[in-house]
């Protein structure tokens, strides 16, 4: 896995470095943005049925991305975006599940549920379609991207309590996995001056990582799969400051 992530690492830095060196010999914009706002996740990935490994259990987090680009003109633009997240897992949730699942077999046993967040990194590319509504001011603008996303799911650790007998326990052990992603964007521009602008976009995020060797240490007879897939979409919201570079 370590190999992965400097391959990713690599790929990125890679990418970024001819991108910049090829668009500053042209004509145009070449600009970067910095925003950060909530991440918040659908379906699936915020699903809270244990039985089911692909229910996400994620709650409201946060989102940070970096977008770069070349705009040819005022109406189209090539982009590069870094992007990221973090979800809480919904430990709440899934007490709540075990005390309702064994309410009738394990009546006097309390729940305790530990556990880290969810983690997406990546790096997309695409197009961006700009539309003045205020000439050289205001813009409404679309994104299209594509590009590769790392995942890492969170540990978790379950303990059910009850006197006089020994404390049951459920551990599912961190995994992570590369897998290709898709980003569809929306937002407005705002040019402060020729150099700087204010951003506010809502960006859909889709990606399914395909977890393997996921180990689940148990007491309990709880069974998992060791291999799944995770199917995450997110709705982030970000606001940031943008600036010319050339």
């Amino acid at each position: 896995m370590m190999k992965k992530q400097l391959a990713l690492v690599s790929s990125i830095t890679l990418i970024i470095s001819l991108f910049f060196t090829t668009a500053m010999s042209q004509e145009g914009d070449v600009y970067v943005s910095i925003g950060a706002g909530v991440c918040i996740p659908l379906a699936e990935y915020s699903n809270t049925d244990f039985d089911d490994e692909g229910s996400g259990f994620a709650r409201t987090g946060g989102a940070f991305n970096i977008n770069f680009g070349y705009r040819f003109n005022e109406y189209i633009s090539l982009s590069g975006l870094l992007s990221g997240g973090v979800n809480r897992y919904d430990y709440i949730k899934l007490q709540e599940w075990l005390a309702n699942e064994n309410a009738e077999t394990l009546p006097e046993t309390s729940w305790v549920v530990e556990s880290k967040n969810w983690g997406l990194g990546g790096f997309m590319a695409g197009v961006t379609g700009s539309l003045p509504l205020v000439t050289n001011t205001f813009y409404i603008e679309a994104r299209a991207l594509a590009g590769f996303m790392y995942t890492y799911s969170p540990t978790i650790d379950v303990t059910g309590k009850e006197t006089g007998v020994e404390d049951k326990k459920i551990n599912i052990e961190q995994s992570s996995a590369i897998s290709w992603s898709l980003d569809a964007g929306i937002g407005l521009r705002y040019n402060r001056s020729r150099k700087h602008y204010f951003i506010l976009n809502a960006d859909y995020l889709m990606t399914e990582p395909y977890f393997t060797d996921v180990r689940t240490n148990t007491n309990f007879g709880v069974e998992r799969d060791e291999a799944y897939t995770q199917k995450i979409s997110t709705v982030n919201i970000t606001i940031g400051i943008g600036y010319i570079v050339n």
